[in-house]
């Protein structure tokens, strides 16, 4: 089952619960479903917002009580110069700006747990940045509404091809795996 009929299918908890876990496609795709009625876009935007905050304090709050173990993470490490690079810049307002930066958001919540930003001034730039952010994807999904039938009917073609592809590659590197094993084992002759 896809996003879009999860969404259409469970309504806004399926908003909630997708803006916590994959918040970006998941608000867009929320603009297109409220785009064909579904739910409103208010909804739509709420709910988002609502599940990226949930997701946001469970972030903050892991960094702020477990941050040391993350710090030395890969997924920390890999974003921790932009986010840096970021806050020197805008201070506790990167905050905003993560969630427009592709794969800093969660890294930046870590962060800011850490760094022992208050909880206050945490939730009141967090929330604003949550509302901000789920009203632009959604929007951004509202607007696409029209064209979305014709945009997926492409896409289910691509996957096919790329399902076919994959097995193919899968298939072609079985079959090399399996003969430089064979080859590898056959023994030399004696001279």
């Amino acid at each position: 089952m896809h996003i879009e009929q999860l969404i259409s299918q469970y309504g806004i908890i399926a908003v909630v619960i997708g803006a916590m876990l994959e918040g970006d496609l998941t608000l867009i795709l929320a603009g297109v479903v409220a785009h064909q009625g579904y739910f409103s876009l208010a909804e739509a935007i709420g709910a988002g917002a609502l599940g990226a905050f949930l997701a946001d304090c469970i972030w903050y709050a892991v960094g702020r009580w477990r941050g040391e173990r993350f710090r030395a993470g890969r997924l920390y490490e890999r974003v921790r110069g932009t986010i840096e690079k970021l806050t020197r810049k805008v201070g506790a307002w990167e905050l905003l700006v993560c969630r427009f930066v592709y794969g800093t958001k969660n890294a930046s919540m870590l962060f800011w747990g850490l760094h022992g930003l208050p909880v206050q001034r945490f939730v009141l730039i967090d929330a604003l940045g949550c509302v901000l952010g789920s009203a632009v994807f959604a929007t951004l999904g509202w607007l696409l509404g029209d064209s979305w039938e014709a945009l997926a009917g492409h896409v289910k073609s691509v996957e096919r091809l790329l399902l076919v592809a994959v097995v193919l590659g899968v298939v072609i590197v079985f079959i090399v795996n399996r003969t430089a094993r064979r080859q590898m084992h056959i023994e030399p002759p004696e001279g």
